[in-house]
C-alpha cells in the first residue's frame, strides 16, 4: 500500500506527552518481557535507545530513493544521529534498514515534533520520499549488553543483520538470553581469530514483536560472513547446544557511504 500525506506522523511524529518505561511497560503495551527487563537494566549506565526502522522500496524508484537520500538526508541528519543507514543486498529486496539513536523517548517525541515543523524537510526530502516508498516498520530497541560500536572493522565492508525469535526459557530453566550471550561470544571469538568481522551491537526489542534479539555484524568481505556460519557449524558447543532460538532471520546489508556515523 502506498503511504500517503495522512502517513507523514509516522516520519514527523506527534507525539504530545513522553512514555516512560517501568517493569509494568509502558501504558497500553503491557507487562515487560525478561528479555526486555535484561535490556533495560544493562543498559542503565548509558540510557540510550534506538529506532530500527525497515522501508520496502517500490522497485521501480529505488535508484531514484537512493539518489535523493544521497543529496537530502542531510536535513533529516541535523536533527538526530543516525547510526547506520543500509540497503539490504541478500535476505530481501528493495529495502533500505535505519538506525536511530536516542537519548529517551521524550527525546524522540522532540526530534519528531521538530521534524513536523521543518519546510525545508518535508518538502525537500519526505514529500518525494513517500511517492517512492511501499511500506515501513519500525520498532523500539535497546542494547541487550553492552553498547553499539561505531568503528567497523574497516571502511566499505558489509554488515549482517540477524533477527533472533526466542523461546521465553529453555527445558532446564536456563534462560534464552543467556544462552544468545554465549553463542555470541563464540561467534566472536572466531571473528577475532580470523580478523575478518566484528560485532557492532545487541539489541532487545522493547517495542515490537516480543522475546526477538537483532544483532548487527560487520565483515570485512561478503564471503566473510559464510566462512563465519561454517566455522560456527563446526564449532562443538553449537552442534551440542539447546535449542533456544525460534527461528533466525538473516539479512547482508550494504551501507550507504557518507550517511550515516558508521562508514
Amino acid at each position: 500500500m502506498q503511504p500517503s500525506k495522512s502517513s507523514s506522523p509516522s516520519i514527523g511524529g506527534q507525539f504530545a506527552q513522553p512514555i516512560k518505561l517501568n517493569q509494568s511497560g509502558p501504558k497500553g503495551v503491557g507487562k515487560l518481557t525478561s528479555l526486555q527487563r535484561a535490556a533495560l537494566s544493562s543498559t542503565a549506565s548509558h540510557g540510550k535507545l534506538f529506532e530500527l526502522r525497515t522501508y520496502n522500496i517500490k522497485p521501480s524508484c529505488m535508484g531514484e530513493y537512493v539518489q535523493l537520500t544521497k543529496d537530502k538526508f542531510h536535513l533529516r541528519t541535523a536533527h538526530s544521529k543516525l547510526v547506520g543507514f543500509w540497503l539490504t543486498e541478500l535476505g530481501g529486496v528493495n529495502e533500505s534498514v535505519h538506525l536511530w539513536e536516542y537519548d529517551s523517548l521524550a527525546h524522540r517525541a522532540s526530534v519528531r515534533a521538530a521534524l513536523a515543523s521543518d519546510d525545508e524537510w518535508k518538502q525537500q526530502y519526505l514529500s518525494k520520499a513517500f511517492q517512492h516508498l511501499d511500506k515501513q516498520n519500525n520498532k523500539l530497541v535497546k542494547c541487550t549488553w553492552g553498547s553499539v560500536d561505531t568503528t567497523p572493522i574497516q571502511e566499505g565492508g558489509v554488515y549482517q543483520l540477524q533477527t533472533l525469535h526466542l523461546h521465553s526459557a529453555g527445558i532446564t530453566g536456563k534462560s534464552a538470553i543467556d544462552e544468545v550471550k554465549r553463542l555470541t561470544s563464540i561467534q566472536e571469538e572466531i571473528l577475532k581469530q580470523s580478523q575478518t568481522g566484528k560485532l557492532i551491537a545487541v539489541l532487545s526489542t522493547q517495542i515490537g514483536a516480543s522475546d526477538t534479539v537483532h544483532q548487527i555484524w560487520n565483515y570485512k568481505q561478503v564471503d566473510d560472513i559464510l566462512k563465519c556460519n561454517e566455522a560456527l557449524e563446526k564449532h562443538p558447543s553449537i552442534a551440542d547446544s539447546e535449542t533456544f532460538i525460534k527461528k533466525t532471520v538473516t539479512k547482508m546489508l550494504l551501507l550507504v557511504p557518507g550517511i550515516s556515523l558508521l562508514k
